[in-house]
């Protein structure tokens, strides 16, 4: 009978190493995909003005939806695959502490991995007028949901091309900009 109970805590003391072996040994993985990057961050760099047509799709409507749900604020299902760099109307910002950082921080990963799957139906640049539509679901200050739904024209930069730049100063002061061709 003893020799039972002692493989039986052999047992259990062999599963849980397991257990903690496979979650140690587990990984996550997060893709991140950005959009609308300016590179040139020294303001003592001259450059010539890069400019580039923008074509429109406006024949169809591109769509993408997100779920994300925290318990106690530690997320534990969401898409993985968001579209970085973009910004959204009620990044207002402000001054002093702002009590709702950590909701806009995970509304705005949420809206940011529908942007991602609007944009990865084809092959663009980034959404032309978006709307978002957001809902935030509480279940007892414990589980909460946020859902995002994200609707626009899909977009892309073609013909990307310099032109140089004369500035003109008229005598009464003001700047004339010419293009040079």
């Amino acid at each position: 009978m003893a020799t039972t109970r002692n493989n039986m805590k052999q047992n259990h003391l062999n599963l849980l190493l397991s257990c903690a072996i496979a979650i140690g040994l587990s990984s996550c993985m997060s893709t991140k995909k950005g959009y609308q990057s300016s590179p040139v961050v020294s303001r003592n760099v001259q450059l010539d003005p890069i400019k580039a047509d923008i074509v429109v799709n406006e024949t169809t409507k591109l769509s993408g939806k997100s779920t994300s749900t925290y318990i106690l604020g530690f997320r534990i299902k969401g898409d993985n695959t968001i579209a970085d760099g973009i910004t959204y109307s009620t990044d207002a910002g402000g001054s002093g502490l702002n009590l709702n950082v950590l909701k806009t921080a995970k509304l705005n990963k949420v809206r940011s991995a529908a942007a991602y799957k609007a944009l990865a139906t084809g092959d663009y640049d980034f959404l032309v007028h978006p709307n978002y539509t957001t809902s935030t679901k509480n279940f007892v200050g414990i589980v909460k949901i946020y859902e995002c739904t994200v609707s626009g024209y899909g977009a892309k930069y073609q013909n990307f091309r310099t032109e140089k730049q004369k500035i003109v100063i008229i005598e009464d002061g003001k700047e004339l900009i010419l293009q040079d061709k």
